[in-house]
């Protein structure tokens, strides 16, 4: 497991290449000094495959929530809260299609010429921060039973709420926030989340809830003291000019809502962005509000984008064992914290960006010795530090 997480954390891109680096002098010795095996003995990619074929990827799954807790009870992520909760990302994505059956579990896509596309998809439930962390807590996978017998197939609603009650019971008491894109704007996921006691801020727009959006507007038109302007210069040297409206007491479905929107204003264009939230919004927490709900697009940026281009992440996923596919997946997900952490701690100056600091951290591998004193059994005590986020 840790070969596959030290493979995706240097962005080796295939198995192949796993296996061609391991033959390189320096590469092994580092290597068996780190896994304290030897030479003769040490594990290739081969072998690596075989034991996450037998390995149960629900526990690895398990194992996220546990490390997130862990950084969260240690106070290591100081910048991930808005108005005291934890800002969660959920969202939806594809890891594996083809158009050759792959398993019994797959999501099928029949297209007007009569092709098929066999398809594993998942909902990802990740904590983000102002930094612009992105730390996968669970993985929640859209999957067909295997005996076949089903009216629907899964969908991303249904495994988001699985989601949910699986995050629950590692973590009941943690204040979470889920920053959502509209497809959660529906009655049933709104009150899935406020069963679990959670809050939301979710991305509202005119075609979700028309009704909803048209009462909201007209409400604001009504209200005219629940307005603030915000004047700021953006990254060159423009103006940037935001008005803020709210409204509260907002009545669907048995779920008492608040509706924010901003309309932003940069070089004569204007950009409206509405949510709909369980916070009770007011004039000293509305640009809060509207940040976070603008932030969930950290999921894809830094999440699934950088995933998919920079870990090759799709291509691992081109496996035929299932549940060697699903544990490579979940091993990719601590990969990509680790980093993520080592880019933004004191330990590297200036901080890099993670393709460059992947290739580094292989040439080192490949060419410099470990040192012993990282296996001393009572090695000094090294405090790390991480990056303020930006203003």
């Amino acid at each position: 497991m840790t070969l596959a997480i030290l493979m995706f954390a240097c962005r080796i891109r295939s198995l192949r290449e796993l296996d061609r680096i391991s033959d390189d002098a320096q590469f092994l010795d580092n290597w068996c000094a780190f896994s304290k095996d030897d030479t003769d003995t040490v594990i290739c990619s081969r072998q690596m495959t075989n034991v996450l074929a037998r390995t149960d990827w629900q526990e690895l799954n398990a194992l996220q929530v546990h490390a997130v807790r862990d950084l969260i009870r240690s106070k290591q992520l100081p910048h991930a809260y808005l108005l005291g909760h934890v800002m969660m990302v959920s969202d939806g994505t594809g890891i594996f299609s083809s158009s050759r059956f792959h398993c019994n579990q797959c999501l099928t896509q029949t297209h007007k010429d009569g092709s098929i596309t066999y398809m594993h998809n998942l909902v990802e439930l990740k904590l983000v921060d102002w930094n612009g962390w992105a730390f996968s807590v669970l993985s929640e996978f859209q999957l067909n039973p295997e005996d076949g017998q089903y009216e629907k197939q899964d969908c991303e609603q249904k495994a988001f709420k699985r989601l949910l009650l699986n995050f629950n019971k590692t973590l009941p008491r943690l204040p979470v926030v889920h920053l959502l894109d509209s497809l959660y704007c529906n009655g049933p996921c709104m009150r899935a989340i406020t069963a679990a006691r959670h809050k939301f801020i979710c991305n509202f727009k005119p075609g979700a809830i028309p009704t909803l959006y048209e009462e909201a507007c007209s409400l604001i038109d009504y209200t005219p003291n629940t307005t603030l302007t915000q004047t700021l210069k953006g990254p060159s040297n423009q103006t940037i000019t935001r008005v803020y409206h709210w409204v509260n007491e907002l009545e669907y479905e048995g779920l008492t809502l608040s509706f924010a929107r901003c309309q932003e204003t940069v070089a004569d264009k204007t950009t409206t962005f509405a949510f709909l939230t369980t916070f009770q919004v007011n004039r000293d927490c509305v640009i809060s509000i509207c940040a976070g709900g603008r932030h969930r697009w950290t999921i894809e940026n830094q999440g699934f984008n950088e995933q998919k281009n920079g870990y090759e992440l799709e291509h691992f996923c081109d496996c035929n064992d299932l549940n060697t596919m699903l544990c490579l997946y979940v091993l990719l997900q601590f990969a990509h914290m680790i980093m993520q952490m080592l880019a933004l701690s004191n330990l590297i100056e200036p901080k890099p960006v993670l393709r460059f600091l992947a290739a580094r951290l292989l040439e080192d591998l490949r060419n410099t010795a470990l040192p012993e004193t990282l296996f001393a059994p009572n090695p000094p005590r090294t405090q790390i530090r991480y990056a303020n986020p930006p203003p």
